[in-house]
């Protein structure tokens, strides 16, 4: 790093930096720091706040790095992301789980929502279809199994973003299956009527498909994530199709999101 000892002012201004208010100079009012000439940084100063305001928005606006040269702090303007620790993942990460002990098909090539985690060992998910097609129904008339549907939605309460999903299947037989995973999204009625808690506008968030699954095995599937962004409001579902025959299906679902 060069010095300045021994240069005049008139050769080196332009390397020091000053406060844009060169009247007060830092008081109690938000000030950008410029260049000798006046040229302006992405930094504000006052006696009681400091301010990064960047003129164009970078994935690098702030960073705090270790000794190492490891970034452990970065704030990401460009995606609207604050990401922290040496993995780097947004401050706001959430793990969302969805699991089920041994789904029942009454019929290959049915979907079936799976549960969310409720602390008590139970023998088996009740079985809730929810469609026969490529992809769940869109729809979903909780009907009279409104008293086990509660404990397979999870209420979305920000905006958020869905970063990864992966599933851990298995089976309790022998003979290889094929296992579809679906990540939903619906709108669920709560209007105060009887029609709560009634689904529609389903979208798949993310979908996967597990081949030769059988009781010997877990199988690991990252499903693709089709739509990310899931906003406030929203519930969130996970289902399961056994597209192979009736064989019972154990699994474990974990979503990666974060909070936009």
């Amino acid at each position: 790093m060069g010095s300045l000892a021994g240069k005049s002012p008139a050769n080196t201004y332009k390397s020091l930096l000053k406060v844009a208010d060169e009247t007060n100079g830092v008081s109690g009012t938000l000030s950008t720091v410029e260049d000798g000439e006046g040229t302006s940084s992405s930094l504000s100063v006052s006696q009681g706040q400091i301010m990064i305001y960047p003129n164009s928005d970078t994935i690098r606006t702030l960073r705090v790095r270790n000794a190492s040269g490891t970034d452990l702090l970065v704030v990401d303007t460009s995606n609207s992301l604050v990401k922290v620790g040496t993995s780097q993942v947004s401050a706001t990460t959430q793990l969302l789980t969805f699991n089920a002990y041994r789904i029942v098909p009454a019929s290959a090539g049915t979907h079936y929502l799976v549960g969310l985690p409720t602390g008590e060992y139970v023998s088996h998910n009740v079985e809730i279809q929810i469609g026969t097609g490529t992809d769940p129904d869109t729809s979903k008339d909780a009907g009279s199994s409104t008293q086990y549907f509660t404990n397979f939605i999870f209420p979305v309460p920000y905006n958020i973003t869905i970063d990864a999903c992966k599933a851990l299947i298995s089976s309790h037989q022998d003979t290889d299956i094929t296992v579809n995973t679906h990540l939903m999204s619906y709108d669920m009625v709560a209007d105060g009527t009887t029609n709560d808690g009634n689904l529609s506008n389903g979208t798949v968030l993310a979908d996967g498909q597990a081949t030769a699954v059988d009781r010997n095995v877990i199988k690991t599937t990252d499903l693709t994530v089709q739509s990310s962004s899931v906003t406030s409001g929203k519930i969130i579902a996970c289902c399961v199709e056994n597209e192979t025959n009736t064989d019972d299906i154990t699994i474990q679902v974990q979503v990666k999101y974060h909070i936009a």
